[in-house]
C-alpha cells in the first residue's frame, strides 16, 4: 500500500455540509492520477510514477450553493494490486472508470471494472466513463462506440485530456450532481419510509 496517503484539508472544517468519497479506476498508465492532480491543483507533468496501492486527496468545493469535501482515491491498475483497490469500494458515493482512448486493451479491461463495482455496490452508485488522452492522434477506440456502451451501462461519459484540461473538472461536476440527487431521494425516500412506519404504529394504538 502507498506510504503517500495524506489530506489537505481538517475535517473540523464547520462549514462542510457534505462528504463524498469517488474511486478513479482503470488499467495502469491509463492517466489515473494525471487527471486527478489536474482537477486537485490544475497541474500537469509529463512523468508521473505509477500508483503503488492505493492513494487519495482531498478538495473542497462549492456545488449548488453548497460546500463539498470529496475524497478522491487514486488506484493502481496492475492486476497484483487490484484486490487492494476493491476493498476500498465500500462507502465509495461514486466511481469513474478510465481508460486510454489510444490504447485498446485498456478499454476491454473496463468491463472488469464494471463488474467490481456492481458486485460490492447497489445499483444506486454513480458512475462516469472516462476516456484519456483525447490530445493524442493515436487513437484506437471510436467515441461513438464508447458512448454506445456508455449508453447501454446506464453511464455518463466524457473524452478528456489532463494536458489539455479538457472535460476534466466537467467529469467531477456531473458526477457529484449525480451524487447529490442520489443523496436527496435516498434522504427524501428515507423519511417517506419512517412517515409511514410512525403511521402504522399509531393506528395499532387505537
Amino acid at each position: 500500500m502507498s506510504n503517500s496517503i495524506r489530506s489537505s484539508t481538517e475535517d473540523s472544517d464547520m462549514n462542510i455540509e457534505y462528504k463524498f468519497k469517488i474511486m478513479i479506476l482503470g488499467e495502469t498508465a491509463v492517466g489515473k492520477t494525471s487527471f486527478i492532480t489536474r482537477y486537485i491543483s490544475d497541474t500537469f507533468g509529463e512523468k508521473y510514477l505509477c500508483t503503488i496501492g492505493i492513494d487519495f486527496r482531498d478538495k473542497i468545493v462549492e456545488r449548488n450553493n453548497k460546500k463539498i469535501k470529496l475524497q478522491i482515491w487514486d488506484t493502481a491498475g496492475q492486476e497484483r494490486y487490484r484486490n487492494v483497490a476493491k476493498s476500498y469500494f465500500q462507502a465509495s458515493h461514486g466511481f469513474i472508470i478510465a481508460y486510454d482512448i489510444n490504447n485498446r486493451e485498456s478499454f476491454k479491461q473496463v468491463k472488469y471494472w464494471v463488474e467490481q463495482i456492481k458486485s460490492i455496490s447497489d445499483e444506486s452508485t454513480k458512475c462516469i466513463l472516462i476516456g484519456t488522452k483525447c490530445d493524442l492522434d493515436k487513437r484506437k477506440v471510436e467515441e461513438n462506440e464508447v458512448d454506445d456502451y456508455a449508453k447501454k451501462l446506464g453511464y455518463k461519459f466524457f473524452e478528456t485530456s489532463a494536458k489539455l484540461n479538457i472535460n476534466v473538472k466537467e467529469t467531477f461536476d456531473c458526477l457529484l450532481d449525480d451524487i447529490l440527487l442520489n443523496y436527496k431521494e435516498k434522504k427524501r425516500n428515507s423519511v417517506m419510509l419512517s412517515s409511514k412506519k410512525i403511521k402504522k404504529q399509531k393506528k395499532k394504538c387505537c
